[in-house]
């Protein structure tokens, strides 16, 4: 499996735990600023997930619907969340924790989810999720 529908990822991580120790303590440490409406990663993930289809609105609006799981993975600038994901999907601990890690360094979100998706890339998220199904 190398991509699925938005609806369908939103469903699978709909049945995984809301809450894990590493990507809580990042989200603790490196907390999003504006805009939080969820109380745990996987509110917020199966939200962002489940609306790819849709045209979004306010500052999520899209020209047209995506329906691609990994363009809206590699889209998401929420470091906690890409961590939330693999964490939750059953990643390595050491993986998370080496993602994490490096996220820290960062200077900015879009940094850090950059250097989260360099430990946790989409091909290892989808063979996860595979596991899941």
């Amino acid at each position: 499996m190398t991509d699925m529908h938005p609806g369908r990822f939103a469903g699978i991580l709909a049945t995984l735990p809301a809450r894990m120790p590493i990507s809580d303590r990042f989200d603790t440490a490196h907390p999003q600023r504006r805009g939080v409406w969820w109380e745990n990663q996987r509110e917020h993930m199966v939200g962002w997930f489940d609306s790819q289809n849709t045209r979004g609105a306010g500052a999520y609006t899209r020209r047209a619907p995506n329906l691609s799981a990994r363009t809206a993975y590699e889209r998401l600038q929420a470091p906690a969340a890409l961590l939330w994901i693999g964490e939750a999907l059953g990643a390595q601990p050491a993986a998370v924790q080496a993602a994490a890690d490096a996220a820290a360094q960062q200077p900015d979100n879009r940094s850090r989810c950059r250097a989260v998706r360099s430990h946790l890339p989409w091909a290892l998220i989808a063979q996860l999720t595979a596991e899941h199904m």
